[in-house]
């Protein structure tokens, strides 16, 4: 209809008309490509508070499985350091045998820890970190993440599988073995439980156990080793706790 008017007013050489005319298309087409940028914009803020919603959920993920597993590695480390303490210097503390033999297993435990990364790692793929506006918040997640990628890595202290951890149980009796993995160590439903279980009913050879390991300078040098990098990994997951607090506060503000 318009372009109609528009080539009768030319052929009338009718200016006026045709300067309307043409002001009345130029101004349809400005609103429609207005409107699709609009309707974009929107779209783009609502898989962006998708993705936020969705890299909040795995950093709580995290958060939870960060503290449980910080525990666990203090708990490991500081059983190594009174099995380690008793063989350079015969202190007990007032441990019994089987409590210091016990100290010797529980500190053989290791627990690996995986992060949830899905949405970042989709969306660095897909090369839509855009959809994250916030420059900061961005950097923020990039450090995390690199970091996470590090500690999780096969050499890294958050997946290790210790030497300790072979050496130790190769040497136990394996009725004392049965027995700790009965009554002294337990994990259901993903969570783990060290237990401070009673001596085995009737066990005997406990106190020559302990001396054979703790003289073992193969075995204490592991435990030494290993102690020290579950105790790293319980500082270094404090340190990773902080960091996922923070990016889950900004986070938050961009909500």
């Amino acid at each position: 209809m318009i372009l109609r008017r528009l080539a009768e007013a030319l052929r009338r050489q009718d200016w006026f008309t045709v300067t309307v005319e043409t002001l009345m298309v130029v101004l349809g087409v400005f609103l429609g490509l207005q409107v699709n940028n609009w309707n974009e914009a929107r779209a783009e803020r609502e898989r962006s508070r998708e993705y936020l919603s969705r890299i909040r959920a795995e950093l709580v993920v995290d958060l939870t499985e960060l503290k449980r597993h910080r525990g666990l590695w203090q708990k490991a480390a500081n059983e190594g350091y009174a099995a380690v303490s008793y063989a350079e210097t015969g202190a007990r503390g007032g441990a019994t045998d089987w409590e210091i033999l016990r100290s010797f297993l529980h500190a053989s435990q290791s627990h690996q820890l995986s992060f949830a990364d899905t949405t970042y790692s989709e969306l660095r793929s897909a090369g839509e970190l855009r959809l994250i506006p916030d420059a900061d918040l961005r950097s923020a997640l990039a450090d995390y993440y690199v970091l996470v990628a590090a500690r999780r890595g096969g050499l890294g202290p958050y997946q290790l599988l210790p030497e300790y951890r072979e050496m130790v149980r190769g040497r136990m009796r394996s009725d004392i073995m049965r027995y700790y993995w009965q009554a002294c160590y337990q994990q259901s439903a993903g969570v783990t439980t060290f237990i401070d279980c009673p001596p085995p009913e009737g066990a005997t050879g406990i106190a020559e156990i302990v001396r054979q390991l703790a003289a073992d300078k193969q075995i204490m040098d592991a435990l030494r080793y290993w102690a020290d990098t579950q105790r790293m990994a319980a500082e270094l997951a404090g340190f990773d706790l902080g960091r996922v607090q923070s990016i889950i506060g900004r986070v938050d503000a961009q909500s």
